[in-house]
């Protein structure tokens, strides 16, 4: 059983460090946002791994405190159906997309924050192509 134990610790570990292994190596960012200030692109040369775009978690409207969320606007210029595209952040991460989003050069997106105009963050690391 001690030997189970062990080969089970083993392998956690192999696949966490092969994980980490996987990030591209490249100029890491970190971004604070509004949405005045949420349309991005990627420049010429340059390929993003974005690997989060979050939040807070709720904001007050009125009286009333309500889950906040981030989603895709808009991607290369074509606007999601009214404006709500893809999820990337809300409290139940079950229902968002995947990280890392990759976005090669001269992509452009805008995203959206619902939370009464607050602040949000997206992380990515920028490499050379």
């Amino acid at each position: 059983m001690k030997n189970f134990f062990v080969a089970i610790v083993l392998t956690v570990l192999a696949l966490s460090v092969n994980a980490q292994s996987t990030i591209p190596k490249g100029k890491s960012q970190l971004i604070e946002f509004t949405n005045s200030t949420a349309k991005f692109t990627v420049p010429e040369g340059k390929t993003w791994y974005i690997y989060n775009i979050f939040s807070e978690q709720y904001y007050t409207q009125g009286t009333e405190e309500k889950e906040a969320y981030i989603l895709f606007k808009s991607i290369n210029n074509i606007i999601f159906n009214k404006g709500k595209g893809p999820l990337v952040y809300y409290y139940n991460t079950a229902l968002i997309v995947n990280f890392p989003i990759v976005f090669t050069e001269k992509t452009q997106f805008e995203l959206e924050i619902f939370n009464s105009g607050k602040k949000a963050i997206i992380t990515y690391v920028e490499v050379d192509n």
